[in-house]
């Protein structure tokens, strides 16, 4: 699929509390196992077909800490489509397994969703200007949910 992206769609990928790596190298060498595999299992892809919905978006990354989930990175990202159950995200953080993604979207005036996924997938992609950004795969969790934001 040729996805054509702008400069000013890729200037929103900048992380805004990106995760600190010094503390994932200081892990345990299992922690290798913990990141997503680039290639889906069949179970694991999506059932309906996808439909086009380019959107901008911010993202927040949770993961589970002491039995809460707490946000370890925020970021805009582009939303390329989406399905009943599903959404295909460009970001600048690359999530990791066992985390989950929080999607806002705007909508007109003051009126957002919030929607929770889990990635399925992620695949590096280069972009000259940017550098890596993440093509991730996601199943949804939980929402839509509206809300306003003032």
């Amino acid at each position: 699929m040729a996805t054509h992206i702008s400069d000013k769609m890729l200037s929103h990928f900048v992380p805004v509390t990106p995760r600190e790596q010094d503390v994932e190298n200081k892990k345990d060498a299992g922690h290798a196992s913990a990141v997503m595999p680039p290639k889906a299992s069949f179970s694991q892809r999506r059932c309906e077909e996808r439909k086009d919905y380019r959107y901008m978006c911010s993202c927040a990354i949770r993961e589970a800490i002491g039995g809460e989930f707490v946000v370890i990175g925020e970021a805009g990202a582009f939303v390329v489509n989406r399905s009943k159950e599903g959404i295909l995200l460009l970001m600048a953080l690359a999530p990791q397994a066992k985390q989950l993604i929080e999607v806002h979207i705007s909508h007109s005036g003051w009126r957002k969703t919030l929607s929770i996924f889990e990635p399925r997938w992620t695949k590096l992609r280069q972009v000259e200007s940017h550098g890596d950004i993440y093509l991730v795969g996601c199943r949804r969790k939980f929402g839509p949910c509206a809300y306003l934001s003032f």
